[in-house]
């Protein structure tokens, strides 16, 4: 081939793959937005600016009374800011508003490709979804169905959209200095009940240092004295602090609680051994069993902020009305200190400055009292004329008169005292956020799980297995109506082709971001390797709607195919499988399964009508041949069947099955011809099994009694 035509072909080449995975196109930065968008996210600006700065982002301003220009605020994309959280089939892109105090003030989704979108509409420009994150402030741990309304079904893409909303806002914050330090001073009194994680860290009441390993990563680790119970249960929920308060108990009780809680990539950081605490010189170690692990937070402030959490139990000696340090030894990672003042320690501390701010006042007017008095005994003089600007006396703050530095012969006057404690430095200029990529995928996995979802999707499939491998026919048809009703109309948790195709795109990850998903998908593949294909006989919402039609439908409408269309349109469904899934592999992210997955249109309602036909013509043809659905179209039950080829546990068959057609005719998926059952078509419903059981048609004889009839039969034929 000529050179030139050879680079046109690369070119070409190049092009198509580009254009098949958009991962490979160079990122579209936050010059592409038209000014509409960007007005939206941020209304009330009066003129933006061009994009500037690292990360990007574009300055809105605003005219203040003195006709001066002032920042009003900052828009950027959440994927310039990367790395990007991934929804359920690929990056979600929003545009976001905010002001230089860290508050939200609009969102608008600007680029998803969810293999959803097909079946539910475009489910994240739903009305009101989006404007729910005006408003929202940096600090707020922007929690699934906390923080934020979520959308039903659709928990992954949603929580990664709010996680990248709130991490990208946090690091425009950082990157731009918009947050300041803690703005409690140390003799401040607050009370904490009802202050954010974000306030609570800004008025110094969480503590938090960062513990780095070189070139592995750290972990954060925060620290607040738990003064009494209401605190203790604001700070982890009542149920997790009752839970800590019996473990302080076992473990003798203490004197004083301290909160710990733990973020990041690293939480190996945080040891049990090597904690103290230093008062007045004295130092005293913080027993190993005294420093109790919580494991994850499920209430209460931290949840949402904090991936581990757990308590310190520290002894009487240590006095929390004045200021204290926590040192953590790491060994070869060196010693950690954090200064700590505690609630308590704050009001002593404003008790003694108002003290001394008294007594100060007290000897000023003192002074000047005695001062009075001396000049009272002396020859009064005409006062000289001032000029009118000057003030005739000089007086301190709140009114009160100074005493004249300047006369050799002047008191020396004390000056208020501003504390009677030394308040504590905070050297941090900014207040640090843990980011995404400091987390790890297990950790944000399981800090977002809810373990409500996890534990419906366990009794499922533990109802699921136990009728499997009960044979009862009424368990059957209870967990069939389970998986019915939960997992298709409530829940929307059944599997799909389109989980096979997301994690091409987005790899195994996907799965670990939904723990009932992940349980799921566990026990599919591990009972399709050992029985074949368990799911599809037993939790597939769609099969058993067609299962429910089968049993209501009067036999005379049935009208199965030949043996031999069978057998021959039985490939179709594989084949629909190769069609979904080599574009995927490819590189293309064009989703097609929602074609041939009727699932998310009858269990979504979907709004389209043209998948509404194609469901309903799935559900007609169920009507005249059982599961027909199953036999000819299903891709995920194609790849189910390839799967279940390595199987080892099979449906027994005994002598007579060469002779007895009674299981063939009740096999809802036609899999079974005589002695052979084709195992890749095989969706383990118990329904042969149970003929076996029961011994309906000639399996009623025993072997034994039927065996000299069948040589008998043998003989005469030879005759």
């Amino acid at each position: 081939m000529h050179p030139r035509a050879l680079a046109r072909l690369a070119v070409v080449l190049i092009t198509l793959l580009a254009s098949l995975h958009p991962n490979l196109v160079s990122g579209q930065r936050i010059e592409r937005i038209p000014e509409s968008l960007i007005r939206d996210v941020m209304p009330g600006a009066d003129r933006f600016g061009e994009v500037d700065g690292d990360p990007p982002v574009i300055l809105a301003f605003t005219e203040s009374p003195d006709d001066s220009e002032v920042v009003f605020g900052y828009v950027f994309l959440t994927s310039d800011l990367p790395p990007e959280q991934y929804g359920y089939s690929g990056p979600i892109e929003a545009l976001v508003g905010m002001r230089p105090d860290g508050t939200l003030t609009g969102m608008l989704v600007t680029d998803y490709n969810e293999s959803y979108m097909r079946s539910m509409g475009d489910f994240l420009r739903t009305p009101g979804f989006q404007e729910q994150f005006a408003g929202k402030h940096i600090g707020e741990p922007f929690q699934l169905w906390n923080d934020i309304e979520g959308i039903s079904r659709v928990s992954i893409s949603v929580r990664a959209l709010s996680r990248g909303v709130r991490d990208a806002a946090r690091r425009v914050a950082n990157a731009y200095a918009l947050i300041d330090g803690p703005a409690a001073t140390a003799t401040e009194a607050v009370d904490p009940i009802g202050m954010s994680w974000f306030d609570l860290r800004q008025s110094g009441i969480v503590k938090r240092f960062e513990v780095t390993e070189p070139g592995e990563g750290s972990a954060g680790i925060g620290l607040a004295f738990i003064e009494n119970d209401r605190l203790g249960a604001y700070f982890l929920g009542a149920q997790l602090y009752e839970r800590a308060q019996r473990s302080a108990e076992r473990r003798g009780g203490a004197d004083n609680l301290m909160l710990y809680t733990i973020d990041g990539s690293r939480l190996r950081l945080f040891r049990q051994q090597g904690w103290s605490i230093e008062q007045d010189g004295d130092t005293t170690e913080i027993e190993t069993r005294n420093v109790i692990s919580m494991g994850l937070p499920s209430g209460g402030i931290v949840s949402g902020e904090a991936t581990m959490v757990g308590v310190m139990l520290v002894d009487g000696s240590v006095d929390p009305s004045r200021p204290f340090r926590f040192i953590y030894d790491l060994d070869e990672l060196g010693v950690h200190a954090v200064e700590y003042l505690s609630l308590e320690a704050r009001r002593a501390a404003a008790e003694a400055q108002a003290q001394a701010e008294a007594a100060a006042a007290a000897a000023i007017l003192a002074q000047a009292a005695e001062r009075a008095e001396a000049e009272d005994l002396e020859e009064p003089e005409e006062p000289e004329a001032q000029p009118a600007d000057q003030p005739a006396e000089d007086t301190l703050a709140g009114g009160l008169p100074s005493v004249a530095t300047e006369d050799a012969d002047a008191v020396d006057v004390p000056q208020p005292a501003v504390s009677a404690v030394v308040p504590i430095e905070d050297t941090s200029s900014s207040l640090d956020f843990v980011l995404t990529e400091d987390e790890t995928l297990l950790q944000r996995t399981l800090a977002g799980a809810s373990w409500s979802r996890l534990a419906m999707m366990a009794f499922i499939i533990a109802l699921a297995f136990a009728a499997f491998l009960s044979k009862i026919t009424p368990l059957r048809w209870a967990s069939l109506a389970v998986t019915l009703v939960v997992l298709g109309w409530m829940d929307g948790g059944f599997l799909s082709v389109s989980h096979i195709t997301s994690g091409i795109w987005t790899g195994v990850g996907v799965y670990l971001r939904d723990l009932p998903l992940l349980l799921l998908v566990t026990f599919t593949l591990v009972t399709t390797l050992i029985w074949g294909r368990v799911f599809c006989g037993f939790l597939c919402p769609f099969g058993a709607l067609q299962d429910v039609i089968d049993h209501i439908v009067p036999k005379s409408w049935k009208r199965p195919l030949s043996q031999r269309v069978h057998r021959r349109a039985a490939w179709i469904k594989y084949g629909i499988l190769a069609v979904i899934l080599i574009p995927a592999i490819l590189g293309s992210e064009v989703s097609l399964y929602q074609y041939f997955e009727p699932f998310g249109t009858v269990f979504f309602l979907s709004p389209s009508f043209p998948l509404w036909l194609i469901a309903g013509g799935f559900l007609a043809a169920s009507v005249v041949i059982p599961r027909f659905y199953c036999r000819y179209a299903c891709p995920l039950g194609a790849a189910l069947g390839i799967v279940s080829l390595v199987s080892f546990r099979r449906i027994p068959r005994v002598e007579h099955c060469s002779l007895c057609s009674v299981c063939e005719q009740k096999c809802p998926t036609g899999a079974i011809r005589q002695e052979v059952i084709d195992v890749h078509e095989c969706v383990r419903c118990n329904v042969c099994e149970v003929q076996l059981m029961e011994r309906n048609g000639v399996c009623r004889h025993d072997v034994e009694e039927i065996r000299p009839r069948l040589i008998q039969l043998k003989v005469k034929t030879g005759v």
